[in-house]
C-alpha cells in the first residue's frame, strides 16, 4: 500500500487551512463521488487540481503514489463522516 509523503502533506495542510482557500478545496472534494475516488485517472485529476488550486507542486512520482493511496482508503466525500475524517487527516488530527 502507498503512504503520503509528510513533506508534501504539510504544504497541502498548511494551504488547505488558510480561509483563502479552504472554500475552493472544499468545492473540489465534495464534487468527488466514491466511485470517482476508485479511479486512477479521476484520483490524478482531482489531485492535479488541487496542487494548482493551492499552489503546490507535485511531482508526478508523488500524484501517483498520493492517488493509490486514496484509492485504497475508500472514501465516499458525499458522507458527513467521512468528510470529518478526511479533515481530521488534513488538519493532522
Amino acid at each position: 500500500m502507498s503512504t503520503i509523503d509528510p513533506q508534501l502533506m504539510h504544504a497541502f495542510r498548511s494551504k488547505m487551512k488558510n480561509p483563502r482557500h479552504f472554500h475552493n478545496v472544499c468545492k473540489i472534494l465534495c464534487r468527488q463521488r466514491r466511485e470517482d475516488l476508485k479511479q486512477y485517472g479521476r484520483c490524478c485529476s482531482m489531485i492535479d487540481e488541487l496542487s494548482h488550486c493551492l499552489g503546490v507542486p507535485i511531482s508526478r512520482e508523488q500524484r501517483d503514489r498520493h492517488a493509490k493511496w486514496l484509492m485504497n482508503c475508500n472514501v465516499d466525500p458525499r458522507n458527513r463522516q467521512h468528510r470529518h475524517d478526511m479533515w481530521g487527516l488534513v488538519t493532522g488530527r
